[in-house]
């Protein structure tokens, strides 16, 4: 697949990588949510983890874009 051959990986490592950033994406969520009911807790939380699964996902894909 084309797609696969781009991010330089196997059907089973991109399954891995975007299970992982689906679950990461689930606890942001979460954690949005608990911030808007108790804004002074995890002021920063779920933004850091998306800056970095964002991170994660533009070295995998390189210049390719």
């Amino acid at each position: 697949m084309k797609h696969l051959k781009m991010v330089n990986e196997n059907y089973l490592k991109h399954m891995f990588e975007a299970w992982l950033i689906a679950i990461v994406f689930f606890i942001s969520g979460v954690i949005v949510f608990i911030h808007s009911v108790f804004p002074f807790i995890f002021q920063t939380t779920a933004s850091t983890m998306v800056k970095n699964i964002l991170a994660r996902t533009n070295k995998r894909q390189g210049d390719h874009e």
